[in-house]
């Protein structure tokens, strides 16, 4: 254990389990529904969201910062770095994949791909007992013709599109019928323009017209669902999006589909946690991609803070968790280690999920009953001293996910030994 004292990590952890008893919560029966609660950890961050096309001087529609040495380069190398990050997550996890990452076993188009093209990757996910998410990847590719792939006044260019986000439904569905776990089938377009358009209806008509077609199969909602992300803005459609958060909002409640909810794709003063209950009433699923904006949708490495905090904390306080909320990871940082990013930010959703977990919400809610909103607020103000990185540490130490930063001199090892050798 390195540095890490076994017997004070247990001792810490009896402590804190009295402390939270006095407050009415049994700190091994919420660790036991902090393992029953996966978090999808996005496969992209692994090399840069490259994929594995081969796909030379193709414009990309996702801006990656930094040059840090050791990407994966093909889907061995990849799943192994996810195995590595894995292991020092306490967390129950999932795999969030995106189309590009396919592995056929001959050359084809994008919009081609079937299930047997992601055969290796459902076959290490069984093996790792975990279950996994779905992305039609409708970005970095020839056939995204001026900003557009859904919403292209291209007829061609828009069949494509709607061939491969078909392709995508079917494929989420026989994931999930083959891994016995719900797998969320994201759908996130780039689509639109830098400079002011004339005719804004037109795109979204578009687009409407393309979600109706790729919606028309119905599948089994044990086996998949669908969610829609929205966006603020992207670089090169800083003016226009088609696929805007009113947009996907009001089709998703039409249509009885989810919301992708992207921390990074609002305004950086919205407050993504008070979005939760505003929306659960009229969408059938919630899916989280939680990533770190700074100033915009810079996809920083996500780290601990109040806007995490809050999200987890919301979706306790509304009993979500089992419910139709998906947790999920979607940043990529190329300006440090690509698995110890990784690591970090399941580790930051770990602890806030762990955060919320141990609150001892009931109280909140009787002052709130009761009218005592002084008492609300002194509680929520104690809460936040809790001892909960005690029970942190002991549940890191049970699952033997690396307590403290003892996990960094693993993966130093693994960056020299593995990563810089590629």
């Amino acid at each position: 254990m390195g540095n890490i004292n076994e017997k004070v990590v247990r001792n810490n952890y009896n402590n804190a389990k009295e402390i939270y008893a006095s407050y009415g919560v049994d700190t091994d029966a919420v660790i036991e529904e902090f393992k029953s609660i996966p978090i999808s950890v996005h496969n992209w961050q692994g090399d840069d969201v490259k994929g594995f096309e081969g796909l030379e001087g193709v414009h990309s529609e996702n801006v990656v910062t930094g040059g840090f040495p050791g990407a994966a380069r093909n889907g061995d190398e990849m799943r192994l770095d996810m195995e590595t990050a894995m292991k020092y997550s306490p967390c129950r996890h999932k795999l969030n994949l995106h189309s590009m990452y396919a592995e056929p076993g001959q050359k084809k188009e994008r919009n081609e791909y079937d299930t047997e093209d992601y055969q290796n990757w459902i076959d290490w996910a069984r093996e790792k007992k975990i279950g996994m998410d779905f992305n039609c990847s409708y970005f970095t590719h020839p056939m995204m013709k001026d900003m557009c792939s859904l919403a292209s006044p291209d007829e061609g260019i828009r069949r494509y599109w709607i061939q491969a986000g078909r392709m995508s439904r079917k494929i989420a569905n026989d994931i999930g019928a083959s891994l016995g776990e719900v797998c969320r089938n994201n759908t996130w377009v780039p689509d639109g323009t830098k400079d002011m358009p004339a005719d804004r209806s037109a795109y979204r008509m578009r687009l409407k017209d393309s979600l109706d077609q790729i919606f028309e199969a119905e599948y089994d909602a044990d086996n998949m669902c669908d969610c829609l992300e929205g966006k603020v803005f992207s670089i090169g459609t800083e003016c226009f999006t088609v696929g805007s958060h009113d947009f996907y909002l009001a089709y998703a409640v039409q249509n009885h589909l989810g919301i992708t909810m992207d921390t990074g794709h609002y305004h950086p003063q919205e407050n993504v946690a008070d979005k939760i209950s505003a929306i659960m009433p009229f969408v059938d699923n919630i899916m989280l991609h939680l990533s770190r904006g700074v100033r915009w949708d810079s996809d920083h490495c996500l780290i601990q803070g109040d806007e995490l905090s809050y999200i987890m904390q919301e979706i306790k306080r509304q009993g979500l968790f089992h419910k139709n909320v998906g947790i999920g990871l979607d940043y990529f940082d190329a300006t440090i280690n690509r698995v110890t990013s990784w690591i970090i930010g399941l580790r930051a959703a770990g602890k806030a999920l762990l955060g919320a977990l141990v609150e001892p919400t009931g109280m909140l809610l009787k002052a709130e009953e009761e009218g005592e909103l002084t008492r609300r607020l002194a509680l929520t103000e104690e809460f936040k001293n809790l001892p909960v990185n005690s029970v942190w540490d002991y549940l890191c130490l049970r699952e033997s996910a690396g307590v403290g930063i003892d996990w960094m001199d693993d993966m130093q090892i693994y960056e020299k030994e593995v990563q810089m050798k590629r």
